[in-house]
């Protein structure tokens, strides 16, 4: 069964201050492990009430935090110590963060917010509402700009062309999920990288190609030669 924070807390707390047993408190939490409640004993010697609080709220585990914790680890520190240094509410958090590591490589670990399994459920709940809410006016707002961009590029925006629809996607990636932006227009993913793989070649050889004529035009004006009878290699 598991325990809220709050009896964490509670737990340390009781041993701490009152001397209650460790094998006393885990018969009150539903023979919850010994190890375990050694465990936040330390953690709360270490950083105080802190861990217990807002764990949907913590920063964000840096990848340069992850891969030392790591690294300390493999090099031979115990999992739980270093858990405790970094103020890790549950130590199975970074032995997931080995066995990735270990698996996938190094380019596996990133930057990531608290699992969600190690939240409560009334917070993985919150979570979730959270996330759905805020893509949800991502997306509103996506589609208000989208709408701006059409009307001003096209006054029929059944009309609009593919390459116009990819343009104003591009214009507005920097701002909202691609994901997004490609549902509302209506274009494939593959075709809107088609397309902007185009524009970006274009736009890489258009100058070179230009001075070139330019050179041609100049070289044959002066000499008063018809140039459409010459072509570009």
């Amino acid at each position: 069964m598991r325990i809220t924070m709050k009896e964490k807390l509670r737990m340390c707390e009781d041993h701490l201050n009152k001397g209650t047993s460790l094998s006393h408190l885990s018969e009150q939490c539903h023979n919850y492990p010994v190890a375990s409640i050694k465990y936040l004993v330390k953690l709360y010697r270490k950083h105080g009430r802190n861990p217990f609080f807002e764990r949907d709220k913590r920063e964000v585990y840096k990848r340069d935090t992850k891969l030392m914790a790591i690294g300390q680890v493999l090099s031979g520190r115990s999992l739980r110590s270093v858990s405790i240094e970094l103020g890790l509410i549950d130590p199975a958090i970074l032995r997931d963060w080995v066995k990735k590591y270990k698996n996938d490589g190094e380019e596996a670990i990133q930057d990531t917010y608290p699992r969600a399994n190690y939240l409560l459920k009334e917070d993985r709940f919150k979570s979730v509402v959270d996330k759905k809410v805020a893509e949800e006016n991502e997306r509103l707002r996506a589609e208000i700009a989208y709408l701006k961009k059409s009307q001003s590029l096209v006054k029929r925006l059944e009309g609009a062309t593919v390459k116009e629809k990819a343009r104003i996607v591009e214009e507005l990636r920097t701002t909202y999920k691609l994901s997004i932006l490609l549902e509302i227009a209506d274009i494939a993913s593959s075709v809107y990288y088609y397309i902007s793989m185009w524009r970006s070649k274009r736009q890489m050889y258009m100058p070179k190609l230009s001075k070139k004529l330019n050179g041609y035009m100049s070289k044959y004006i002066k000499n008063d030669v018809d140039i459409t009878k010459f072509t570009i290699n």
